[in-house]
């Protein structure tokens, strides 16, 4: 099982037990996740990554605590956001917010 799929799978459950309890923590922790799935996906590597957006990363393991939902921030998640193309909106649709007015 390659990275990309494992961490597939990670995410898809954690989306079940946060639409069945929210949480903040949780909340982190799968919006690390899924910018890992977008790089693992592009077939970036942490290093690129980082060395793209110095302004934001320090070193891959700023990158690796904000994938795990450690250390996340707005000016990571809008830089990350913009540097793979990502919509937030989707993000959005995936984890059902709009449902629930938050």
């Amino acid at each position: 099982m390659n990275k990309f799929i494992k961490s597939d799978y990670i995410a898809k459950g954690m989306l079940v037990d946060f639409l069945k309890k929210p949480n903040p923590k949780l909340f982190n922790q799968i919006v690390g996740i899924q910018f890992k799935n977008i790089r693992l996906k592009k077939k970036l590597t942490a290093e690129a990554v980082v060395q793209d957006n110095k302004r934001y990363f320090n070193t891959i393991y700023d990158l690796y605590k904000f994938e795990k939902g450690i250390k996340t921030d707005v000016s990571k998640f809008i830089a990350l956001s913009c540097y793979y193309g990502y919509n937030i909106d989707e993000l959005k649709k995936q984890i059902k917010l709009e449902d629930k007015n938050v």
